[in-house]
C-alpha cells in the first residue's frame, strides 16, 4: 500500500495495491479456447506487468470497482442499450476481472463471450460463470489479450480500461490491440469515446489543514515543517474527491479519444494548450483532472469535438443528449462520486486570481520510460504575471 497524500491517496493506494510478482498465467477453464489462451508468451512478461496483473488478484480491488454503482450501472445500461447489437453475437471482454461484464453480456443474449483476464482472479471468474450456468456462453481465458488465441473474430469489444486521470495504468493499448486483431469491420466498442478534462481548482481547507496547520500546533511554532509540507503536498498527484464549488473555471479538453480509430502511438504522449478565465476571486491551489466516457456505436456519436467548439459548448451538448440516445459515465466534480474520484496536481504555493482573470498554459501527459503503466505530467501555468512549471510522476 502506497502512502496517502494528505486527504487524498496515491493512485495505487485505493484501486491498485502493490503485491508480489505474479506467476505466469495459465488456463482458467477446460475449454479448448481457454487452453489456447494460456500461452507461454506470458513467461517473458516485464516485471511491471507481473506486478500489475498480480495486483488484480486482490479481491479488494474488484470489490471497490463493483461497489461503484455509477461505474457498474453505466456498463450495465450500455449493454442493455446495445442489446439488439449484442444478441446472437460474439463478445470479447478485455480484462474481465471477476467476469461481471461478461455475465451481463451473456444475459443480454450474446452467443459467446471470450472473457480474457491475465490475473489470478480468472480462476474465480471461471467459477462464477459455472455458478450462473453460463459455461456454454462464456469462455474464460487466463492470459494477456496480446497473447491469447481466439477461434473467431468478434462483433463486440467491452472493457473497463480507464485508470485514474483516464490514462493511468495504460490499459487502453490492450483494447486497441484487441480491436485491430479481433474486431470485425463495423463492430461495437464499449466504451467508444473518452474525454479527459482539466481545470484550475481552489481548495483552501485542504491547504490550511495540510500546510498552515504547522504554524501553530498545540501552541508550538512548528513552521519549520511548512516547506516540507508544501513539498509533500505538491510532489505527486493526489487522488481525492472535490466538488463543483472547488472548480474555478470552465474545463479545458486535454484529449478526446475515439476508440474506433485512436492509435497506440497517439497514446504515448499527449499535449494540450489551455486558456480559461477564473469565475471568481480565489487562490488557485492547483489543477484538477477528470474524465467522461460514452458508449456509442461507430455511427452513433453525434459530435467529434470539433476544434471550433469550446469546452462549455462540448459539455452542454453532451448534457442535452437524452439518456435514451447515449450512456455517459462521468467522473466530473459536479457529478456523483466514483472510485476514480479526481486527480489533483497541487502547487507548492497558491496563486491569487481575480474574477475573469486569464489562466493559460499547457499540459503534457506521457508514458513513463521506467514503467509504461505510469504517467509523467508536465504542466505550465501563467496568470497575472506569475509563471509556474511543474513536473511530476503518477506511479
Amino acid at each position: 500500500m502506497l502512502p496517502s497524500h494528505l486527504n487524498g491517496h496515491s493512485p495505487l493506494a485505493r484501486r491498485r495495491p502493490r503485491l508480489s510478482a505474479a506467476s505466469p498465467p495459465a488456463a482458467a477453464g477446460e475449454s479448448p479456447a481457454a487452453g489456447a489462451g494460456a500461452t507461454t508468451a506470458a513467461d517473458s512478461l516485464e516485471e511491471h506487468d507481473r506486478i500489475y496483473f498480480q495486483s488484480y488478484s486482490h479481491i479488494g480491488i474488484h470489490e471497490a470497482m463493483i461497489k461503484d454503482r455509477v461505474r457498474t450501472d453505466a456498463y450495465h445500461s450500455a449493454i442493455m442499450h446495445h442489446k439488439k447489437f449484442i444478441e446472437g453475437k460474439v463478445v470479447l471482454d478485455v480484462g474481465c476481472g471477476t467476469g461481471i461484464l461478461s455475465v451481463f453480456c451473456a444475459r443480454a443474449g450474446a452467443k459467446r463471450v471470450y472473457a480474457v483476464e491475465a490475473s489470478e482472479i480468472a480462476t474465480q471468474a471461471c467459477e462464477i460463470v459455472k455458478a450462473n450456468n453460463l459455461s456454454d456462453q462464456v469462455v474464460v481465458i487466463h492470459g494477456r489479450v496480446e497473447d491469447v488465441d481466439l477461434e473467431e473474430k468478434v462483433d463486440v469489444i467491452i472493457s473497463e480500461w480507464m485508470g485514474y486521470m483516464l490514462l493511468y495504468e495504460s490499459m487502453l493499448p490492450s483494447v486497441l490491440f484487441a480491436r485491430d486483431k479481433w474486431l470485425k469491420p463495423g463492430g461495437l466498442i464499449l466504451p467508444s469515446h473518452a474525454t479527459l478534462f482539466m481545470a484550475p481548482i481552489t481548495n483552501p481547507e485542504r491547504y490550511e489543514g495540510s500546510v498552515d496547520f504547522w504554524c501553530d500546533v498545540y501552541g508550538i511554532d512548528m513552521s519549520a515543517l511548512v516547506p516540507l509540507a508544501k513539498k509533500f503536498t505538491s510532489e505527486e498527484p493526489s487522488v481525492e474527491t472535490i466538488g463543483g464549488e472547488n472548480v474555478i473555471s470552465w474545463p479545458s479538453v486535454v484529449k478526446h479519444i475515439n476508440c474506433y480509430n485512436f492509435t497506440v502511438e497517439e497514446f504515448k504522449c499527449i499535449t494540450a494548450k489551455y486558456k480559461v478565465s477564473s469565475m471568481m476571486l480565489a487562490p488557485i491551489h492547483g489543477f484538477g483532472f477528470w474524465f467522461e466516457v460514452e458508449f456509442n456505436g461507430p455511427q452513433e456519436y453525434s459530435h467529434n469535438v470539433p476544434s471550433n467548439l469550446n469546452p462549455l459548448e462540448i459539455i452542454q451538448k453532451k448534457r442535452k443528449q437524452s439518456s435514451e440516445d447515449t450512456v455517459l459515465l462521468s467522473t466530473a466534480p459536479e457529478d456523483e462520486p466514483t472510485h476514480w474520484q479526481q486527480t489533483i496536481l497541487y502547487f507548492p504555493d497558491p496563486i491569487e486570481v481575480k474574477q475573469d482573470q486569464t489562466v493559460e498554459g499547457s499540459v503534457t501527459v506521457s508514458q513513463s520510460k521506467e514503467n509504461p503503466r505510469f504517467l509523467n505530467i508536465h504542466l505550465e501555468c501563467s496568470t497575472g504575471g506569475h509563471t509556474l512549471v511543474k513536473d511530476c510522476a503518477m506511479r
